[in-house]
């Protein structure tokens, strides 16, 4: 017998699922003939993700990145694509499916970067005085907060504590 073992539950962020190219199929099934989105990289619930922008996050590989959580819910488009689309154009025209991912933080919230930092979604970030700022090397090096969205032009960004 698996017994299956969750000890953390985290908190669920509301994201887009960044999955590569999109292409259009003819499909027949008992309720006739449709059109249906295909995904190159398709994200399910289970899968680890990982950051990619402002709240976007793609399918861990191993190599792209830290995990932050694992696809809570299936995802879902809010308009089903009607053309094909590339990866670049389905992010720009905001053509992603939304889905829940279940986090591995403790802590969400808005605060205050410091300015002129240009904290970019992904990069790990630390507290100083003046606001939120980068770890060394440019916010690689590894810290308990990473920025979930990019800095905006009020100086703010939303951060996730492990």
């Amino acid at each position: 017998m698996t017994r299956k073992i969750n000890m953390h539950k985290g908190i669920v962020l509301p994201v887009q699922a960044v999955e590569g190219n999109i292409s259009i199929a003819d499909t027949v099934s008992v309720t006739g003939a449709e059109k249906k989105p295909v995904l190159q990289n398709p994200v399910k619930p289970g899968d680890a993700v990982v950051l990619t922008g402002d709240l976007q996050v793609e399918k861990a590989d191993g190599t792209n990145g830290a995990i932050i959580g694992f696809v809570h819910d299936n995802p879902e488009y809010d308009i089903d694509p009607t053309q094909a689309y590339t990866k670049a154009q389905a992010i720009s025209a905001g053509m992603l499916r939304k889905c829940g991912v279940e986090t591995v933080f403790v802590d969400v919230r808005t605060v205050p970067a410091k300015a002129s930092e240009a904290i970019t979604a992904g990069m790990y970030v630390e507290f100083s005085t003046s606001g939120f700022k980068k770890t060394a090397s440019s916010g690689t090096t590894a810290s308990d907060c990473i920025a979930l969205t990019s800095q905006s032009t009020d100086d703010t960004i939303v951060i996730a504590r492990k």
